[in-house]
């Protein structure tokens, strides 16, 4: 009798095996009070800045593909777009993430430990207050505030999640740049100081990175979203035609993504793509 018991145990584990086969259940519990349920069978993407803009348009479309979608931003609480999107995508996690704060970046890393990361998006960027990275009010504070979240923030989030990006198949760490951090582009404007720096600073921390990662088989590849509809072009102050859906710039970035590669990166030499496939100059 105990054999036959022991027969039907085995056999109701090796149902319930195949019946989640392709599946793994990372037992991680998310900001969104949801255990994270990983399908290895597609691919895995990490955003930053994901609650509005552009990062709420890649949690979108890279969950519509089917992706696993772990959306980071600072305050999960206030992020009800993002929130509102898992009811229909059960495959977006949400985080709670400031790059600019060392312990909430080494904390999330150690949660998804051991976990395979094909896609690491930095997209979390800020503007700064115009009136302030103008020449004669230039404000130290407001300085910092930009560096540390456009050019520090990306470092540091890509370092700490180097090994789960190296145990995936894709490999890819990208970091959202500008062309406002373009000197060819912008050799004749007064005006953005801070955020045209920290871009520029980004552009050349990720070609260092790069070189830094590459023993690991890990690419760190800038791309740039173009003129969007985003609260901080409205900030920037830009009333001319031409700017674009996040959508728009969201679907354009994924296939700019997906066709990264060594030799991409060599062709290019490092400079950004931008979401129609455009490179920008340095």
């Amino acid at each position: 009798m105990k054999n036959i018991v022991s027969l039907i145990n085995i056999l109701g584990i090796l149902i319930i095996a195949f019946s989640f086969q392709g599946l793994v259940l990372a037992q991680i519990q998310t900001n969104t009070s949801k255990q994270l349920l990983l399908d290895t069978s597609q691919p895995t993407v990490l955003i930053t800045g994901s609650n509005r803009g552009i990062g709420l348009a890649l949690v979108r479309n890279y969950a519509i593909s089917g992706w696993n979608v772990i959306a980071t931003c600072r305050s999960p609480e206030r992020a009800d777009d993002l929130k509102k999107m898992i009811y229909d995508y059960p495959n977006i996690s949400i985080e709670k993430l400031d790059v600019t704060e060392l312990n909430e970046i080494e904390s999330l890393a150690r949660k998804y430990q051991g976990i395979a990361i094909d896609v690491l998006i930095n997209n979390a960027g800020v503007l700064g207050d115009v009136k302030n990275q103008t020449f004669g009010s230039l404000d130290q504070l407001t300085f910092e505030k930009v560096m540390a979240v456009n050019a520090y923030g990306p470092l540091k989030v890509a370092e700490a999640f180097t090994e789960s990006v190296a145990l995936s198949n894709q490999k890819k760490i990208v970091s959202m740049t500008s062309g406002l951090g373009s000197m060819q582009i912008t050799g004749n404007m007064d005006r953005f100081y801070f955020y045209r720096m920290s871009k520029a600073a980004l552009n050349m921390g990720v070609i260092a990175m790069n070189a830094s990662l590459k023993s690991k088989g890990v690419m760190s590849a800038l791309i740039a979203p173009g003129q969007v509809e985003t609260q901080l072009l409205y900030e920037s102050g830009f009333e001319g035609p031409g700017a674009i859906t996040t959508d728009e710039s969201a679907i354009g970035l994924i296939e700019v993504i997906e066709g990264i590669s060594p030799q991409t990166i060599r062709k290019n030499r490092g400079k950004a793509t931008n979401y129609n496939k455009r490179i920008i100059p340095w």
